[in-house]
């Protein structure tokens, strides 16, 4: 296994790595806000709210008279998207050289000596062939 093998190993480990903290992290945080909403609804706490969303010319209202239930409401929309949201991502590595890209960034371009972008070049100006 050469050294290009390695550190591609490596990146794809912490890239992985990174998502199940992530998901993990999601799951943990959506478990305490579900534990205090049945906390919340088990001591009988009471205190009026209400929750108005508008998307896309569909309105939903929620009216409750015990905080708990919008606890465990929230608590169940984190997980789910934390859950469902698919986070697709992609490690390559050439094993010419030890250059690694992701799914996500651009390859670098080679800069000019003066360490500025090159520009495009300009477009034809009217009436010239």
């Amino acid at each position: 296994m050469g050294t290009a093998d390695t550190v591609g190993l490596l990146y794809h480990v912490v890239t992985v790595g990174s998502l199940v903290v992530f998901k993990l992290a999601v799951l943990v945080v959506g478990y305490l806000l579900a534990k205090l909403g049945h906390d919340l609804l088990i001591k009988g706490v009471s205190g009026e709210f209400k929750f108005k969303a508008e998307f896309q010319g569909t309105k939903a209202d929620l009216i409750s008279a015990s905080p708990g239930i919008f606890f465990i409401l929230m608590a169940t929309i984190l997980i789910a998207i934390g859950i469902l949201k698919d986070k697709p991502f992609a490690t390559r590595v050439t094993s010419t050289s030890t250059s690694l890209q992701s799914g996500g960034e651009r390859p670098l371009e080679p800069r000019p000596p003066d360490g500025k972008p090159s520009l495009p070049p300009a477009p034809p100006k009217e009436g010239t062939p």
